[in-house]
């Protein structure tokens, strides 16, 4: 976020549901490690603030893929478009109802 921005903070309820939904579909261990950070977007034709979720998992390159949206205007297809880029098949109904659970 930059200095002096007044943009609002995400809601931390949303960022565990996030969290908590990818690591249910994609079945990642414990060791895994999913991060959701909004930030400001300074790129051309982006919104003003984007959503980056990453993937750490032990002994492999981080995963990461941005979001041109609020943390908290994040939907299950977005989550969808997510597990895509990662390399990820996963059930769009699965993400729906896992999403709704968190």
């Amino acid at each position: 976020m930059l200095f002096g921005s007044s943009a609002k903070k995400p809601s931390l309820d949303m960022i565990r549901r996030i969290k908590s939904c990818l690591q249910q579909a994609l079945d990642l261990g414990d060791e895994a490690m999913i991060t959701v950070t909004q930030l400001a977007c300074l790129e051309d034709d982006c919104a003003p603030l984007e959503t980056v979720v990453g993937l750490l998992q032990p002994g492999q390159p981080q995963r990461q893929h941005k979001i041109h949206k609020p943390t908290d205007a994040i939907t299950p297809n977005d989550l969808l478009d997510v597990c895509e880029a990662w390399g990820y098949n996963v059930e769009q109904t699965g993400l729906n109802s896992l999403f709704k659970e968190n």
